[in-house]
């Protein structure tokens, strides 16, 4: 191992990483993962893709494997998903905490350590070309994950719930959950992805998603991390004809987190929304870097992304919709809204569009600014104070990405949680926003 990963690299070797042997169906793709890993260094701003980034801490850190921990998830249990949770703790799957007794008949949500039948999907969607670091990283070394499979034609009403939390008690830890996600020819689901946790560690996790025809995966995205840890997510997704995705991430926590999700619609009438809301203070540092590949004639895609900068926060979007010859009829809208609540947050941002065909209608925007000057007048001609009016119209400006998530638990725990970093929470509990 090159000796510029030991922060992250030489220690995941230990013999101790793994609380069970590792599936030697897994071996092959591991193995060339593995080998690609012995010639790479991590990312450094000389990299156009990461010239934002500064992982100097990162590299920095001697990261060891977790190991099980107990831990209090009462905050986290949504009681829409009570029997359809799992959870893992450290990158170890916590039965204690899980609970699958609500699924319905032919649905899988397994560990993935104990899934044989994801060996088809796994690596699939990385191309031999796909040279993300992190994304090796984690095919040659995940020890667990998650495997959902839904047949054909079910429509699940119960939401699923993962839950990665990482306590690091004792120095730096590391958890690289894989998770893939299976759906069959109008198949239907809501998932729930979330990570939180205590002191320094690094979640790297990558994200498969197949969805066959007219398939429907509702996915909600929330991380929560430690304001030490670092979080870095690689997502790939296949959408196949009339199949729709739509995706939600939300980034709160983690000093740094980087979400790089990658959606190929590969079939006609497929429909894809891609938002995400970044609330970053302090020196926290978000990057979004996103690709929507359009391959096939009268698809749609919309994305919004939005972040609320504050002190010495940091936020990018890098934003590229491809519309490949032959994809007419292709309908492609994207949107970076930023709000910078002082001198020093900084927004760097970077929409794209790459048309190789006609008739198409595609958009895309930028904005980056503080508050209103007129909204703050109109709050403050009608009784708000000027702190009041900035926190209110903060609150708003993320207010309706939250509105649309369709879990009243798991939207009444993000409002909240916005209200608290916005100082907001009384003022917009008397305007009945807590529902």
């Amino acid at each position: 191992m090159n000796a510029a990963l030991t922060g992250v690299g030489d220690c995941i070797l230990a013999s101790d990483l793994l609380a069970e042997p590792r599936p030697d169906h897994f071996s092959a793709l591991r193995l060339d993962a593995e080998q690609y890993l012995q010639h790479q260094d991590l990312p450094t701003p000389k990299d156009e893709d990461w010239k934002y980034d500064d992982l100097r801490a990162l590299k920095a850190t001697t990261f060891h494997p977790g190991t099980a921990a107990a831990v209090d998830i009462k905050e986290r249990i949504l009681p829409e998903a009570r029997g359809t949770r799992l959870v893992f703790v450290n990158g170890h799957l916590d039965p204690h905490h899980s609970c699958t007794s609500a699924l319905p008949q032919g649905v899988r949500l397994l560990n993935l350590a104990a899934a044989s039948e994801a060996v088809p999907q796994l690596g699939s969607l990385m191309a031999p070309a796909d040279s993300d670091f992190f994304a090796k990283l984690n095919t040659a070394r995940f020890q667990d994950g998650v495997f959902i499979f839904i047949p054909k034609n079910l429509k699940v009403a119960t939401p699923l719930h993962l839950l990665f939390m990482s306590q690091a008690a004792d120095g730096a830890t590391i958890s690289q959950p894989r998770i893939i996600v299976v759906l069959e020819r109008g198949a239907a689901v809501e998932l729930i992805e979330e990570y939180a946790g205590t002191g320094t560690y690094l979640t790297n996790t990558v994200v498969e998603i197949f969805l066959a025809e007219d398939a429907e995966l509702r996915h909600e995205r929330v991380q929560r991390e430690s304001p030490q840890a670092f979080h870095i997510s690689n997502l790939r997704a296949q959408v196949q004809r009339g199949a729709r995705y739509h995706s939600r991430t939300i980034s709160f926590g983690a000093a740094f987190s980087r979400q790089t999700p990658q959606v190929s619609i590969l079939g006609e009438g497929a429909d894809v929304i891609l938002d995400g809301l970044a609330l970053l203070n302090g020196d926290q540092v978000a990057d979004t870097h996103s690709v929507l590949d359009h391959t096939q004639p009268h698809c749609t895609s919309h994305q919004l992304h939005k972040a609320i900068v504050d002190d010495g926060g940091r936020a990018i979007f890098n934003g590229r919709i491809f519309v490949r010859r032959g994809a007419h009829g292709t309908d492609a809208r994207q949107q970076s809204r930023n709000l910078l609540l002082s001198e020093k947050a900084r927004v760097d941002t970077k929409p794209q569009l790459e048309i190789d065909t006609d008739d198409v209608k595609c958009a895309h925007g930028a904005a980056v600014g503080a508050l209103d000057p007129e909204e703050l007048f109109y709050l403050q001609s009608r009784g708000l104070n000027d702190q009041a009016a900035r926190n209110l119209l903060t609150y708003g400006f993320a207010a309706d990405l939250l509105a649309h998530i369709p879990v009243a638990s798991l939207r009444r725990q993000l409002r909240q949680a916005v209200m608290a970093r916005t100082n907001s929470t009384d003022l917009a509990a008397e305007l009945g926003e807590l529902a």
